[in-house]
């Protein structure tokens, strides 16, 4: 695995380019920029990501690793010290095309492995520890339910902490079809303000 190098990747999944998270994903390059942090956007829709995971008797889970189709992305991965994903919550959870990203970039022998480990062992080597992930994401949950989220309880421990990320933390916009034209520029400043120190560090 390549050793970070200081850069933040931001991964975006939204189909609309016209849509609020697009300017979600605006503020957070806008806060990367004005901290002079160089960054990566990988814009799932945009580039037509296949999000599906196709094993069969040649196509194998311990092979993912090779795959070239998604090789560049393994490889932003691997020079990210901080990942930034901006996206919607759809039902309670990542849209598919972003959990089909993570089933197909996250693999063995980049973000964990279990080649030190007891043959038994439940937990890997996270080998994220030392990188950070970032969530800014919106929904339509009260703020209570989207707090209380069990999606993104389950996405921090069986995903980003197994892995070895810390910190992972997220910001978000609950009730966003309730909120008002003045709420939504005063939440995406606080987006680009929380953006730029993070790339700060």
């Amino acid at each position: 695995m390549t050793s970070a190098s200081g850069r933040v990747l931001v991964v975006y999944c939204h189909p609309n380019p016209k849509s609020f998270t697009h300017a979600v994903l605006e503020a957070v390059c806008s806060g990367l920029k004005a901290a002079g942090t160089s960054y990566d956007v990988v814009d799932l829709h945009a580039e037509h990501f296949d999000p599906v995971l196709v094993v069969d008797e040649t196509r194998r889970r311990r092979d993912l690793g090779t795959v070239e189709e998604t090789r560049r992305h393994r490889e932003l991965v691997a020079s990210a010290q901080t990942l930034v994903f901006v996206y919607p919550v759809w039902w309670g959870g990542f849209p598919a095309m972003l959990k089909g990203f993570i089933d197909r970039v996250f693999v063995s022998g980049l973000t964990y492995s279990f080649q030190q480990r007891p043959r038994d062992a439940v937990f890997p080597e996270g080998l994220m520890r030392g990188r950070a992930a970032h969530f800014f994401y919106t929904l339509d949950s009260p703020a209570l339910v989207a707090w209380l989220d069990p999606g993104w309880l389950s996405n921090v421990f069986t995903v980003f902490r197994y892995c070895g990320f810390s910190p992972v933390k997220r910001h978000y916009l609950a009730r966003l079809k309730l909120t008002t034209q003045a709420q939504r520029e005063e939440w995406l400043a606080e987006v680009k303000e929380r953006a730029e120190a993070l790339g700060r560090g």
